[in-house]
């Protein structure tokens, strides 16, 4: 079997990277919702639904970085039926997954839990949505009001 496993360097890199972007976020998001008023609520909740995308791709890294050594275990344990046709595994950082390739051709996931792709998906259009809610209403509240009267 060929394998194509990442090593632990980088796994551990991108780990304590999201970690700490995780909890930056978190560390930012309460104080901004406790200011008060809808644009720092917005960008608050933008804050802490965003770091849900780092913590959730930090827990698929962390998957791939606990069955680094037992690669084959994690494609048995995935799906046992199918174990003796693999011929290979690919891994991927973004999303983190790990693929058991079969020898007849494709493949199915193991040891990174499938929602954590859905998760990290759904939680950035989130936090974008409300980082965009935020804009707007910073600039709706600082924008001077013309009190021009159009002459026609």
């Amino acid at each position: 079997m060929t394998s194509s496993y990442p090593a632990a360097l980088p796994l551990l890199i991108g780990i304590v990277v999201a970690a700490l972007a995780a909890f930056g976020l978190v560390g930012y998001g309460f104080p901004a919702i406790g200011r008060g008023g809808p644009a720092a609520l917005a960008r608050g909740g933008a804050a802490l639904v965003g770091a849900l995308v780092p913590a959730a791709y930090a827990w698929g890294l962390a998957s791939l970085f606990l069955d680094e050594s037992g690669t084959a275990q994690a494609c048995r344990e995935a799906n046992p039926s199918l174990y003796g046709q693999v011929g290979g595994y690919d891994v991927s950082y973004l999303p983190p997954t790990l693929d058991c390739r079969l020898t007849s051709g494709g493949s199915y996931a193991a040891a990174v839990p499938e929602f954590l792709t859905p998760v990290m998906t759904g939680c950035a259009v989130i936090a974008v949505t409300l980082a965009l809610i935020a804009v707007a209403e910073h600039r709706r509240t600082t924008t001077p009001e013309h009190s021009e009267k159009r002459n026609t």
